[in-house]
């Protein structure tokens, strides 16, 4: 499989192509982010040195939730989505990189829809300042 840049456009298209898969294929990738997110990442995207050591130190709680998410989304072919904020320069300096995971069900009726339900998941990354 193709590596993506690690930008809103280059994770869009890398879902876009996984959707396109058979589901049996699908769920070989939803089981492989589900056993080993770093690695399913790194196999996924084009990284540079810096981002592995990043992604290689980033607290295995929050990889765990990752993991855990992604793999659901994917087998179950809901939206996921990457976000990158621009970083930002402050005299004060900055916090350094921060990592939101944003997992968002809407249930909702209506006596002409009937029940519906909507998930999405987003991955944010920011640099915010002080």
């Amino acid at each position: 499989m193709t590596k993506f840049p690690l930008t809103t456009a280059g994770a869009q298209d890398l879902i876009n192509e996984l959707y396109a898969l058979p589901q049996a294929e699908l769920q070989i990738e939803a089981d492989a982010a589900g056993a080993d997110f770093r690695l399913w990442i790194k196999n996924h995207f084009e990284l540079t040195e810096t981002q592995i050591v990043y992604l290689d130190g980033i607290d295995q709680r929050w990889i765990d939730d990752a993991q855990v998410e992604t793999k659901y989304f994917l087998e179950n072919r809901l939206p996921i989505a990457l976000f990158k904020d621009q970083a930002k320069n402050s005299a004060d300096g900055d916090r350094g990189k921060l990592l939101d995971l944003d997992k968002r069900s809407i249930s909702s009726f209506s006596e002409q829809d009937g029940f519906e339900k909507a998930e999405k998941l987003d991955f944010t990354i920011s640099y915010p300042n002080i």
